[in-house]
């Protein structure tokens, strides 16, 4: 496979212009030798979270690309933790890419030989003649919910029905932003009456929570462990969460490409294999995977643990059901985000993955 990393004088480039987190700087600048390597000293640019090892000096470097930090992605923390990858001779090289474009590039050009990526993105990247395939799930649900402060009049999402209100998403067709629609849509209010309905653009969940917060807005859409973090705190509670309203969402894939699938399928099926063990270890142990997830995320473990117990315990699944991803391309080309429905048989690779996890509508 050709290397096609960026040159470290860009990659520092792209950083100093703020492209580039510093989370995803420091995990790179590892990647291509270390911060010494672009002038830093190194005592001052420790990542903040490492990446365990592999046991064996033979171990396959998995380069792996991913969104910020979230909670659905405690299968790859805890495999990393508890040494499910090193057993099967993989070693993830994790770096954490702050816009979603960004990520899919890097998969789709050969940087990164898998990505975790929403269904939708790589049915976009195939549209467009991308050979973009997803090997396996992960997270079949979604962790988003809209929330409210405390002293909200708001009780359940139906309490909005015949009001005026704003609402937050992160970006113009985006996950969040679709099922704030369909979850509206789901209790029976018209998303499309500007006279009721005011969506508002807010960025992350950070700054939707402050727009909630400071009453800009009266609902606004959050991620856990967020959304645990606020009622712990008995700041804010959740009105809805989309598990609830949109029950066939599926939150992720694990995006590859045909090149990478001729080229290495032995270490793309130990990947797969260390994944679908990991998985069965987290549903199976919330209370020792949230002190993963709280590691990683710098949250307090109460907080992960309020979390995971939340999340239902199929959620956790390698298995890619195709009602799933058949209702995230519908909702998506209903949004304009796609053209048509995609071409399964060429999107969806499912040789990587057991029979019996395997979605036989394909």
């Amino acid at each position: 496979m050709t290397d096609k990393r960026m040159p470290a004088g860009e990659f520092l480039e792209r950083f100093n212009e703020e492209k580039l987190d510093r989370r995803t700087f420091m995990k790179v600048a590892a990647i291509l030798g270390g911060a010494a390597a672009f002038g830093i000293p190194l005592a001052a640019c420790q990542p903040a979270a490492s990446t365990p090892a592999a046991s064996s000096k033979q171990a396959f470097e998995m380069k792996l690309a991913l969104a910020s930090p979230m909670l659905s992605f405690t299968s790859i923390y805890s495999g990393n933790a508890h040494n499910y990858f090193a057993q099967e001779g993989i070693a993830n090289a994790i770096t954490e890419f702050a816009g979603g474009s960004d990520q899919v590039r890097a998969i789709l050009t050969g940087g990164y030989p898998l990505g975790i990526t929403s269904p939708t993105a790589g049915m976009a990247a195939l549209e467009t003649g991308e050979k973009a395939r997803y090997i396996a799930g992960g997270f079949d649900g979604s962790q988003v919910g809209f929330i409210v402060k405390a002293d909200s009049p708001y009780k359940k999402p139906e309490d909005l029905k015949g009001k005026k209100f704003k609402i937050t998403y992160s970006r113009p067709n985006s996950a969040s932003h679709i099922l704030a629609f369909l979850g509206l849509k789901a209790v029976g209010i018209d998303a499309n009456d500007k006279n009721q309905v005011e969506f508002i653009a807010a960025g992350g969940t950070a700054d939707s929570w402050t727009a909630v917060k400071t009453g800009l807005v009266d609902v606004g859409w959050s991620t856990e462990p967020t959304i645990s973090n606020v009622e712990i705190q008995k700041e804010g509670r959740p009105l809805w969460m989309a598990r609830e309203l949109v029950k066939d969402w599926t939150e992720y894939g694990t995006l590859t490409t045909q090149a990478v699938i001729d080229s290495n399928p032995k270490e793309l099926k130990a990947w797969v294999t260390a994944v679908i063990k990991s998985l069965d270890w987290v549903k199976n142990n919330y209370s020792e995977a949230a002190k993963d997830l709280a590691k990683v995320l710098t949250i307090d473990v109460k907080v992960a643990e309020t979390a995971l117990n939340k999340i239902p315990k199929d959620a956790w699944t390698i298995t890619m059901r195709k009602s799933s991803w058949e209702f995230a391309a519908k909702a998506t080309m209903d949004f304009g985000g796609l053209k048509a429905m995609p071409d399964w048989k060429t999107l969806i690779n499912q040789s990587f993955l057991p029979e019996n996890l395997r979605d036989a509508a394909y």
